[in-house]
Formats: C-alpha cells, structure tokens, sequence
C-alpha cells in the first residue's frame, strides 16, 4: 500500500471518528457575552501582573496533551481560559485567540471521563509534559495563582500535563499533593466534574518572561535549610559529546554539545570545580547543590532553571548558542545572581535556532570565571 493511500485511509478514518463523536457530544460553541452562568472569572493581581482564575461548574476540558485544551463550560462554550497553540517556526508555536481552537471545528473526539469533586487544571501545553523549564515556569505557579483566593483543600483531583518523570512528583509532593489526588492528560483527555478550577499563564505563555513573584514563590516552596558546603564550584555536565558519531557530525546538527565537554571538565575540575549531572540527583538533592553553589558553569539548557535556587551574588558562566534565548540570565536578574555568558556561533549550522555544535575556548572560560571575581586560576 502505498504512502498516499495510507495518508488518505488515515483522513477518512480520522473524519469518520470526528463524525461520530460529535453524535456523542454536541461541538462547543463561542461564548456569548454575559450569557454563560455556569462560569465565574476572578481577576487578581500578584506584584502589579494581572491574572484571571476561571471556576466552571459541570464543566468539560478535552486537551490533545499538546497544542489544544478547551475549557467548555456547562452551556457548552468555549472559555477563554482555553490554550490553542499554532507554530510560527519549526520549533516555536503562541497562544492564538479562542476561536482558532481546534474544538470549534472538530468537537471533543475523546470519551469523557466524569471526576468527582472538584479539579484544578494545570494543563500549559504540550512542553510542560517533559520540560524541567516549563514545569517550573508554566505548571507549579498557577498553584500560586490559584492560592491567590481559594485553598487547596478544596481540591479533589490535580489536572496535570504529565508525572512521568521524578522531578514532577517530587515537587508536588512538597505541595502535599500525592499521585493519588493527580489524574494527567496523558491517560484521559476528555474529563468532566462538578467544578473545575484553570489559571492564565503564570509567565504569558514564554519561559523568559518569568516573573519575580514566580521564583519567588518556588524557593518559598523548595528550599530548605542548607549547612553543605561541598559543592560551592559546579559545572552543569550534560555528557552528550559521547553520543556523537566524530565522522558524520552532520547527522547532529540539531543537538545542542559542547564539542571539547571533556577538556572543559578536565580545566575546571583543576581549579576546584564539581562535575554534576542534575539528572544523577533527586530533585531536592539538585535544590541542595544549586542553593549551596558560589560559582556555576553550564551549557544553556533545562538544568539552568536551578539557578532559581542559588543565593543572592552567586556566580553564573552561561555558554550560550547564538541564537539561544535570555531566559537564564532573566532568571539570574530576578533573584540577584552575577550572569556572564559566552555566546557561540555553531561550527554546524542548527535547523533549531537555540541549538548547535559548539567548541568553547578555555581561553574564554578563563577570561569570564576571572570577570566574576574567580581568583584562583
């Protein structure tokens, strides 16, 4: 069977599924203006940013666990609380209007699942399902926004992204919150209950418009006293120059390594440097070695979300892509770290903009670590 006719089974079937579950459940339609009962919105501010809380009762979300999650109220509307991701590049996608959500066309072709009690949704689109950073940025904060004006103990159920990773049960654990309370979109994308609780986004959909009262907020929740002085000198290892093939660099392109990591490992340990893996740690291991750090060295990458839980004037050497973004070192501004970064072309051009093979000079390394007051080299 050939590649065009599987493609055209695939639309036909997938139709056929559409079809049907718009029989099942009648397609939501946009809201019309004071018109809706069955929602309530809260406008709040934290630290002069505005935020919203939406309160369904018997509402729906229905989610694809990546570009689109609809909120559908009890008289069948679409809510403004509802997420519909389009992608302007290969690799970036904003938040659209409400009427470019995908259910206003296909429905909700997804069994529902009624819960109940009452959930809060902490659905943020399809990145917060495995990325450290939108975690931290996208997914605990809205906790905080909800706190804003109701408690947790309200709460029967969690909507959550993903907890397939150790670090997401581990951080909502410090919340009370147990895998028990947690249903995710991975496994039920179409749920109802008899209150549903969502959040704007904390940071307005972009990690490196992360606000003050959001980091704020996740060292209240996450530091603890701290007397380990082991690691006060540590570079952020990311170990993938192993996974490259040296005869056909070609081929990783997209990744983001540092070509000379070892050389780089071996300097930095001579000058008192720890080499750690984050990945190696529990999360609130990691919490222990960022808070407890003088000096940090990494790539641009998740791992530099740690740097929320380093103390005041600690130092940071970001090696940076080119065309990497600044959402690290606005991280460090907010919680008053010393930021330098050494920023590289790729010697292999990147079909991902924040990506690239890099070779960083010791040189430069040396130069920085001496700018942020590092003597002993």
């Amino acid at each position: 069977m050939s590649n065009n006719v599987k493609t055209k089974l695939k639309a036909i079937y997938k139709k056929i599924i559409i079809n049907l579950f718009n029989l099942i459940y009648i397609k939501p339609t946009k809201q019309i203006k004071n018109k809706d009962d069955s929602e309530k919105v809260y406008n709040l501010k934290i630290d002069k940013n505005q935020y919203r809380i939406f309160e369904f009762r018997n509402g729906r979300i229905y989610t694809d666990s990546n570009d689109t999650t609809a909120y559908i109220s009890a008289n069948n509307y679409i809510s403004e609380a509802s997420l519909q991701y389009k992608k302007f590049d290969s690799i970036n996608s904003r938040n659209q209007k409400t009427l470019d959500n995908e259910v206003l066309k296909i429905g909700t072709p997804k069994f529902k699942r009624k819960i109940n009690g009452s959930i809060l949704s902490l659905i943020s689109g399809g990145a917060s399902r495995d990325n450290f950073t939108h975690w931290f940025t996208d997914v605990i904060p809205r906790i905080k926004i909800y706190q804003q004006k109701f408690s947790l103990k309200m709460i029967n159920k969690f909507y959550l992204p993903s907890i397939k990773h150790k670090f997401q049960l581990e951080s909502l654990s410090y919340l009370g919150i147990k895998k028990k309370d947690i249903i995710t979109s991975e496994k039920y994308k179409h749920i109802e209950a008899k209150k549903i609780f969502a959040t704007t986004h904390p940071c307005y959909h972009k990690p490196s418009s992360v606000k003050s009262w959001s980091l704020m907020y996740l060292k209240k929740i996450y530091i603890k006293k701290n007397t380990q002085k082991k690691y006060q000198k540590i570079f952020i290892d990311r170990d993938q120059f192993r996974l490259l093939d040296l005869n056909d660099l070609e081929k990783y392109a997209g990744y983001r390594i540092l070509m000379n990591e070892n050389e780089i490992k071996d300097y930095l340990s001579s000058i008192g440097f720890l080499i750690v893996k984050p990945e190696n740690f529990s999360f609130s291991e990691q919490v222990k070695i960022f808070s407890s750090a003088n000096y940090v060295v990494g790539l641009y990458g998740a791992a530099m979300m740690m740097l929320t839980f380093c103390k005041q004037k600690t130092k940071v050497l970001e090696i940076k892509p080119l065309r990497g973004g600044d959402e690290f070192k606005n991280i460090s501004k907010l919680v008053k770290l010393k930021h330098k970064q050494i920023i590289l072309k790729p010697i292999i051009e990147s079909p991902t903009p924040q990506n690239g093979l890099l070779n960083c000079p010791i040189d430069k390394i040396k130069k920085e670590l001496k700018l942020l007051g590092l003597r002993d080299i």
